[in-house]
Formats: C-alpha cells, sequence, structure tokens
C-alpha cells in the first residue's frame, strides 16, 4: 500500500500546469455545449405559442436530445478512447454546432422532435469523453479540482445564457425571424469555431504535450499507470464485462437521479418563473424572467468551487455527493409551496446549490473500479443511464404539468429521486469498502 501512495505522489506545481493549460479549453467547451443543449427551455417562452406545442409536447422535444445522445454515447466513448480526444472532440463540436443552427429553420413540432433528436446523436459522447479525457492526465486526487472547474461551466452556462438568450430573442431578428430562431441560429455558430479550436490546441495524453518537461511527463506517467494498476485490482477484464458490472448500473441509476434536478431547472425553471404572474400577480418581461433564472446558476457556481476545494482537500467519498444532492431535493420539494416569489427563488437557488456541487465528487468514485477499456465503456454506459432523466423527465414533466395544472408534482417527484440517489450512494460505498484504497491529499503531501 505505501508503494503505491508513493507512486502516485505528485508535486503541486504538476498539477497546477495541467489544470491551468487544460482547464481554460474544457470550460469553454462545457459552456457552449450547455448553452445550446438548454436553451430550448428559453425558446419555450415564445417558441410554444408559434408552433401550437403544449407542455407535454414541448418536454417531449426536449426530451428527444436525449434519447439521439443515449443511442451512441457508449461507442463515443469508444472511439475517442481509439481515435484520441482531438479528433472526436472537433467532430462532435463541429457536427453539434451544424444542427444546433437548423433548429432555427423548424417550422412544426414534429420538425423539432427530428432536430432534437439529431443534436442529441452530434453531441453523444461529449460529456462522457471529457470525464474519460481528464483521466488521462491527472490521478483521482488532482482530478476532482479539474472536474469541478469543468462542472462549473453547468451553472456558468445558464447563468450566462439565461440573460444572453433571452436578450436575443427579444432583439434579433436575422432574416426577419422570430427572437427564439435568431437565437438558435446565433448560438450553434460557436460550437463550429470551436472545434477548429480544438483540433489545433487539444493534446490526446501528457506524452504530447510540449509545454511539459521530460520529468514532469514521467512523474505523471508514472502516478497514472499506478493509479491504473490499482483499479485493475477490481475492475472489470472487458468492455463488454464493464457494461454488465453491478456497480456500474448502480452508479447508472444514482447518476439518474441527480441529472433528474439538472433536467428540471434547465428546462423548467424560466416556464416556472413565468407562470409566478398567475401564483403570485406579478408580471416579467422575457429578459426579467432569464435575469431571475441565472440567480440560482450564479449562487451554485460559487459553491461548485468550495466543494470542490473542500473534497480536493479530503478524502473524496460518498458523503460528498450525498449531503447536497439530499439538500437539493428537499428544497425542490419545499419550493412550490412557499408563499412569495422571494421564497420560491431562494429554494430553487439551494435546489440548484445541491444538484451541481456533487457532480465533480461523483466521478470521482466509479474510477476506482474501472481501467483501460472498461473505463471508457463503463463511464459511457454510467452517462447514458444517468443521460435518462433528460429523455424521460422533461416529457413526464410536462404531461404531469398539463394534467394536473401545476410543475408541484413534478418537482415533488424530482426531489423524490435525488433522495433516493443520495441514499443508495451511500449504500455503494458501505458495500464496496475495502474493494479499493482511497488515496488522499493529505497522504501525499498536498497541502
Amino acid at each position: 500500500m505505501n508503494d503505491t501512495l508513493n507512486a502516485v505522489r505528485i508535486k503541486p506545481q504538476i498539477t497546477r500546469k495541467v489544470i491551468w493549460r487544460l482547464a481554460p479549453l474544457l470550460i469553454l467547451l462545457y459552456v457552449v455545449n450547455q448553452m445550446d443543449r438548454a436553451n430550448v427551455g428559453y425558446a419555450a417562452l415564445t417558441m410554444n405559442r408559434e408552433l401550437g406545442m403544449s407542455v407535454s409536447q414541448f418536454g417531449f422535444a426536449a426530451g428527444l436530445f436525449y434519447a439521439g445522445y443515449i443511442l451512441v454515447a457508449v461507442p463515443s466513448n469508444l472511439m475517442l478512447a481509439r481515435f484520441g480526444a482531438r479528433i472526436w472532440m472537433t467532430r462532435i463540436l463541429v457536427t453539434w454546432g451544424i444542427v444546433a443552427s437548423l433548429t432555427a429553420f423548424v417550422d412544426s413540432a414534429h420538425t423539432l422532435y427530428v432536430l432534437r433528436f439529431l443534436l442529441g446523436v452530434a453531441e453523444s459522447g461529449f460529456f462522457p469523453g471529457m470525464v474519460l479525457y481528464v483521466t488521462f492526465w491527472l490521478p483521482r486526487q488532482e482530478r476532482v479540482w479539474l472536474m469541478s472547474l469543468l462542472f462549473l461551466s453547468i451553472p456558468l452556462s445558464n447563468m450566462l445564457g439565461a440573460p444572453i438568450s433571452t436578450f436575443v430573442m427579444e432583439h434579433a431578428h436575422l432574416f426577419g425571424w422570430s427572437g427564439w430562431r435568431s437565437m438558435f441560429f446565433i448560438e450553434g455558430l460557436p460550437a463550429i469555431a470551436l472545434g477548429v479550436v480544438t483540433f489545433v490546441l487539444m493534446k490526446d495524453r501528457p506524452d504530447d504535450a510540449a509545454w511539459l518537461t521530460v520529468d514532469e511527463r514521467a512523474e505523471l506517467n508514472r502516478a497514472l499507470a499506478a493509479e491504473r494498476q490499482e483499479a485493475n485490482r477490481v475492475s472489470p477484464q472487458s468492455a463488454w464485462r464493464a457494461l454488465l458490472d453491478r456497480r456500474v448500473l448502480t452508479f447508472g441509476l444514482i447518476y439518474f437521479g441527480i441529472n433528474i434536478g439538472v433536467v428540471a431547472l434547465s428546462f423548467f425553471l424560466p416556464q416556472i418563473v413565468a407562470e409566478f404572474s398567475r401564483m403570485f400577480a406579478v408580471k416579467y418581461s422575457v429578459f426579467q424572467i432569464g435575469l431571475m433564472t441565472a440567480i440560482p446558476f450564479a449562487v451554485s457556481a460559487v459553491t461548485i468551487l468550495l466543494w470542490g476545494h473542500y473534497a480536493r482537500r479530503t478524502a473524496v467519498s460518498a458523503w460528498h455527493v450525498a449531503i447536497p444532492t439530499a439538500v437539493g431535493g428537499l428544497s425542490f420539494a419545499a419550493a412550490l409551496f412557499l408563499s412569495s416569489p422571494y421564497e420560491v427563488m431562494a429554494a430553487f437557488t439551494l435546489g440548484a446549490v445541491g444538484v451541481y456541487t456533487p457532480h465533480a465528487s461523483f466521478w470521482q468514485l466509479p474510477p476506482r473500479y474501472l481501467s483501460n477499456g472498461a473505463a471508457a465503456a463503463g463511464i459511457g454506459l454510467i452517462n447514458t443511464i444517468g443521460t435518462l432523466a433528460g429523455f424521460l423527465g422533461p416529457y413526464a414533466t410536462g404531461w404531469l404539468h398539463d394534467v394536473t395544472g401545476s410543475y408541484r408534482v413534478p418537482m415533488l417527484g424530482v426531489a423524490a429521486l435525488m433522495c433516493v440517489s443520495a441514499t443508495t450512494v451511500l449504500l455503494v460505498e458501505r458495500t464496496s469498502r475495502g474493494a479499493a484504497p482511497l488515496v488522499t491529499a493529505r497522504s501525499r503531501g498536498i497541502p
């Protein structure tokens, strides 16, 4: 055990160098990814009426993105492992940017269904590819901070995307289009440009990085090899076995429960705020709705960094996932039973903190039991199961809203699933205790 701990020791200055080199590009890519994925929630404020769509039809359209995403997520991650992140991420960025811009041309609910599905196919593999990519660069405990920075992109994209998307909708009318069409067209273009940037700047592994010295590359490779050797003790011995591994499937279900909260916020918070006019007799413009929607994401962006810093200085455990997930679930349960818009937004802000904070810590748990090809397949499957929340959640939420006339019942369902995930992740760690040693930051001399 001591030999393993010594093997994975990395100088703090190497960690800082890798993070500062990788994080800016990865964060920018993920911000654009999340904006292109979630801007349909803002478009719905005027698009639904123009296309004659009900809330349940909108939910189905939003969810079809994830149907396409799920279809090719695991093969996409295996392709990234085979061809390298530089080539595969470039392909993903360019194709999703084209499809995102083409959404401006939809003329009915059915054409929106088709393009949302194709957007999911185009983007598939982006997120699990990112998770796999960072495992090529840093050992687990240093990786949690890089992952925290990466997950910062999710609330950051919503914080920026809410006012930007709604501003474009109110003020941009390219070719005489409605604002929502202009928004789709404009916001798809950065992904295409970033595909070119990725092809030029991204490096696949430490051995490809000219900005690392020979000694730094050797130290990173030793640490990563030691971590792979430790994971090999408990990892499924093939990609196919990883797809049937009980722990992989359980982690996927846990991630489903966490992701259902992300889906609820991303797609339906703007429409919930719009319903304040009925609930509290207040009226907001589209842009004001965007500004209000940005508040929970701005607060959660700060807590992601604080929680990630805390997790980096301690042993990453299931508690780092369970506590915020449970807090978020309870906040969603209470939100729509409160008596003023300020109280509701405060509850959704706490819910956003609970939804976004656990992600970086969660993704450090599966690699304890996965390595090599099993890691690519297992991470892909976990993400695929979690992504089912994006397919099932929007349609179920829209349908329940249409049936009950309120978002209360859907939010209670979201809360219940999040609390189940919080409980399950603790049970997984308890039953797997001793399967793979956990290396803490302090045991490796990191302050």
